[in-house]
C-alpha cells in the first residue's frame, strides 16, 4: 500500500475580500500564525494580496478545528501550533513556545523536519488563486496542493519550458493545460521546493479513465456546498530525485485543483 493518509481534510473556498482583512492581536488566527506570518502579513501594501493571504491562513485554521476534533481533542482559541515556514516558503505547523516547554522539540527551517516527543503534528499545504482559497491537511508526512482557474492560460512557450517532451507528445490535457500545470505544482509543493522547483522534472502520468478511487483516500470537504460538478482523476508524477507522487485532481467549472502525497512505490501502484 502507498503511504497515504486515510483521512485528508480540503477546503476549496471563494475569497471573501470583506471578511479576512482585518485581524488584531486578540483574533484566533492572530494566535496561530508565527511572527514570521506577521511580518510577513505587515509587508503587504495590496488589499488584494493581504485578502488572499489571511483568507487562505484562515481556513487552515477552521480545518486544523476540524482535525484536533476529530483526534478527540476540543479546539482552543489560543492556538497551540503555530503556522510558520522553511527558508524555501514551504508552510508548516510547530508547536507554540508554550506548548513546548516541557517538549524535546528540534526544528530546523532549512530542512523543514521536526521531531517533537509524543506529538503528531499534521502536515500543510497551501494554494491560491485570483477568486480562489485552498487549503489542506493530512497526516502525510508531506502533501501539496495547487489551484488555479480554469481560464488561466498557459502559453505555447510555458509550456515547451515548464512541460515534458512526453508530455507535450501525450498532449495530456492539451485542451486545458491549467490542469497539468496545477499538478505540477501540487507535486513540487509536495517535495518542499515550490517556486524554485523545475517543472520539466516531474513527468506526469494519468491514470486509465476507470480507475478505482481507493478507499484509503478518504477526504473530508469543508465546505461540501461547491461540490457535485467536478469531474475526478488519478495521477501517478516522478520526480528527478526518483521520488514517486501520486494525486487527486479535481475539474470543476470554477476551478482546477490538484493534491500530491508520497508513494512508497516506483508508479504510484499499491502492491
Amino acid at each position: 500500500m502507498s503511504n497515504i493518509s486515510p483521512h485528508i481534510y480540503l477546503s476549496i473556498s471563494p475569497i471573501a475580500q470583506n471578511s479576512v482583512t482585518q485581524i488584531n492581536t486578540q483574533d484566533s488566527l492572530a494566535s496561530f500564525l508565527d511572527v514570521d506570518q506577521h511580518k510577513r502579513l505587515e509587508k503587504i501594501n495590496i488589499q488584494t494580496r493581504k485578502a488572499e493571504f489571511l483568507g487562505v491562513r484562515s481556513i487552515l485554521f477552521k480545518l486544523y478545528q476540524k482535525y484536533k476534533l476529530n483526534q478527540g481533542q476540543l479546539p482552543t482559541s489560543q492556538a497551540d501550533i503555530k503556522l510558520t515556514q522553511d527558508v524555501l516558503g514551504r508552510p508548516y505547523l510547530g508547536l507554540s513556545k508554550t506548548s513546548t516547554r516541557n517538549d524535546q522539540e528540534s526544528v530546523d527551517k532549512n530542512t523543514n523536519m521536526q521531531n517533537v516527543a509524543n506529538a503528531t503534528i499534521p502536515s500543510v499545504s497551501l494554494s491560491h488563486s485570483k477568486q480562489w482559497l485552498a487549503a489542506v491537511i493530512s497526516d502525510q508526512s508531506r502533501i501539496g496542493i495547487d489551484i488555479e482557474t480554469p481560464s488561466r492560460t498557459v502559453s505555447e512557450a510555458l509550456k515547451s519550458r515548464f512541460f515534458t517532451q512526453q508530455e507535450l507528445q501525450n498532449d495530456i490535457f492539451s485542451d486545458h493545460p491549467v490542469c497539468l500545470w496545477a499538478i505540477k505544482e501540487s507535486v513540487v509543493k509536495c517535495i518542499g521546493k515550490g517556486i524554485l522547483a523545475d517543472l520539466t522534472k516531474v513527468d506526469v502520468r494519468m491514470a486509465a479513465a476507470n480507475t478505482s478511487i481507493r478507499e484509503n483516500w478518504s477526504i473530508d470537504w469543508h465546505p461540501s456546498k461547491l461540490r457535485g460538478q467536478e469531474r475526478v482523476y488519478t495521477f501517478y508524477a516522478s520526480h528527478a530525485s526518483k521520488e514517486w507522487f501520486e494525486g487527486r485532481l479535481w475539474i470543476h467549472p470554477l476551478y482546477v485543483c490538484a493534491i500530491a502525497v508520497p508513494s512508497l512505490n516506483a508508479g504510484g501502484k499499491n502492491e
